[in-house]
């Protein structure tokens, strides 16, 4: 019988293909004060981790061994680097490899030793084919995984992946248009894209935006994009008449929008109008009470 609980799979211990490795047990010293009380799977896992970092053995066996480490304490690094060191000196399949991090993933989407080891084996490979299919389902799996979206910036760069990245962006913001984390990827896109970023293409992403704010217009985040993409394009807020017409076309449905006041008034410093800005910095405090003192000191700063 196993020692390892409900596990069906025999302990480290008890498997004659292990008989020759003598395992290394965690020294905590003569008097642990409050020693860990592992698992016994995985206090016999990392017995015999030990032992194989001591004499640096490279095999399918450590291969093996290093995925329970794994499965038990995805996020042990040192197993991760282990695993990786020992997949490129034995030339392991790597796409199988991709499988066994996709399995990982799955289970544990935010660890982020599995995105840099997929990073290592995608690196090494030269092929990133499957990587933005898979980055798309761990999206599913959270949208806001930013180990994904760093992952996904890392491996559309590199390799030039630019085709259909709008195209998920826009599939995304449609399923959730208050998701910061693609509003970013958006902006990412048109800072780091292979074309260059002019202002036709400055008015094309303010009038995406405005579509955007129209579905919700107090979600910060596309009055946020508003002003990166103006920045990028070397503008002024007050320089581009789309922006105040959005912002006034709230006036006229008499709606009251934080955000579009905010752009005002920073188009009214922009201008120097001393007047208007204490008028919105009044609005503000009234209808953002939250932030009431930052409005206050931005009408003080004004004078």
């Amino acid at each position: 019988m196993s020692s390892n609980g409900d596990n069906e799979e025999p302990l480290y211990g008890e498997r004659p293909e292990w008989a020759d490795v003598k395992p290394v047990p965690q020294d905590d010293g003569p008097n642990p004060l409050v020693p860990i009380a592992y698992p016994a799977d995985y206090a016999d896992a990392m017995s015999y981790f030990r032992a194989i970092l001591a004499t640096s053995e490279r095999s399918e066996r450590v291969l093996e061994l290093t995925a329970t480490v794994i499965g038990l304490n995805p996020g042990h690094y040192t197993a991760w680097k282990y695993r990786q060191d020992t997949v490129l000196a034995l030339s392991s399949n790597l796409h199988a490899e991709l499988e066994f991090v996709e399995n990982m993933a799955e289970e544990n989407p935010k660890c982020y030793q599995i995105w840099h080891y997929r990073q290592a084996i995608v690196d090494r490979l030269g092929d990133a084919s499957r990587e933005v299919s898979f980055v798309n389902r761990m999206l599913a799996i959270d949208s806001k995984n930013y180990h994904a979206w760093g992952y996904r910036q890392w491996v559309v760069k590199k390799y030039g992946l630019w085709d259909g990245e709008l195209r998920d962006v826009d599939r995304l913001l449609e399923a959730d248009v208050r998701n910061n984390s693609v509003w970013n990827q958006r902006f990412w896109v048109m800072e780091n894209g292979p074309e260059a970023f002019s202002a036709q293409k400055m008015d094309e992403e303010i009038a995406y935006a405005a579509q955007r704010i129209a579905q919700a217009p107090r979600n910060e985040s596309p009055w946020t994009y508003i002003r990166g993409i103006v920045r990028l394009a070397g503008k002024t807020l007050a320089k581009v008449p789309a922006i105040n017409d959005l912002c006034t076309s709230f006036e006229a449905q008499d709606m009251i929008v934080p955000h579009a006041l905010a752009m005002q008034l920073d188009m009214a410093c922009e201008r120097k109008d001393v007047s208007t800005t204490k008028t919105i910095c009044d609005q503000l405090a009234e209808h953002d009470p939250i932030r009431a003192k930052y409005w206050a000191y931005r009408a003080t700063a004004a004078a």
